[in-house]
């Protein structure tokens, strides 16, 4: 692990791998970069692997000044963190949950940066408000709760801002989020929803999994990254 100052704050980051396309991983709401254990290794194996703490998570400083944390805000940093630790872009993103939702903004925010997106069980812009949000209430005044109530004003900046680029574009989604059939088919057609930004977007709907996919079925979303890596022509 080591650490680049970015702001007057400290961004704990991780590099794998020496060689081949840069894969950017980005973690869900309140989570830090040790989700993706089970998935950044053996993509090292042919890539060179970015993982990193947004400010307030895991090893990185506090997040300084914010009660809503946007999504511009970190695609912003994100990209600043990848200048400072001199990996060229384009960039594969691959994110979870609200992880997910950030690399879409940074997507359509930096789309000649962007070489392809997997989304794993994402937040998506297309969520109806309210319907599936927690259903206990983050800490107060916790970076949780800042990212919390930055996602309804990001969804909205999002979806009138830049479209979406018309990169590869792979969305897994879980089957199994212990909610009613009709929620598990509204998240279902939300997915769907997304898939679609893209011209070359596809849905891959995982059976047997939870939120975490990267955790209950990990090769899949490492056969889902080498995928989008093979289409936007990261391959050897």
């Amino acid at each position: 692990m080591s650490l680049l100052r970015i702001d007057d704050t400290d961004i704990a980051f991780e590099r794998l791998g020496c060689a081949g396309p840069v894969i950017v991983f980005e973690s869900g709401l309140g989570t830090d970069m040790h989700g993706w254990e089970e998935v950044a290794p053996p993509l090292a194996t042919g890539a060179q692997i970015v993982l990193y703490d947004r400010p307030g998570i895991g090893r990185s400083g506090p997040r300084h000044g914010t009660d809503a944390l946007l999504a511009c805000t970190v695609a912003d940093e994100l990209l600043a963190c990848l200048h400072v630790i001199d990996v060229p872009p384009p960039y594969l993103l691959v994110g979870h949950s609200l992880g997910g939702f950030y690399m879409q903004a940074f997507a359509r925010r930096y789309p000649h940066e962007t070489a392809a997106v997997v989304l794993v069980d994402s937040a998506s812009p297309f969520e109806p408000p309210g319907v599936f949000g927690s259903t206990v209430p983050p800490e107060p005044g916790s970076i949780a709760a800042a990212e919390e109530a930055g996602f309804a004003p990001s969804a909205a900046a999002i979806l009138a801002g830049p479209p979406f680029p018309p990169v590869p574009l792979i969305v897994l989604v879980a089957t199994d989020h212990d909610v009613t059939p009709e929620r598990e088919a509204r998240w279902l057609e939300v997915q769907a929803q997304t898939a679609a930004l893209s011209p070359k977007g596809r849905l891959k709907i995982v059976q047997g999994s939870g939120h975490f996919i990267q955790k209950d079925r990990p090769q899949v979303v490492i056969e889902a990254v080498l995928e989008a890596a093979c289409e936007a022509g990261m391959c050897a």
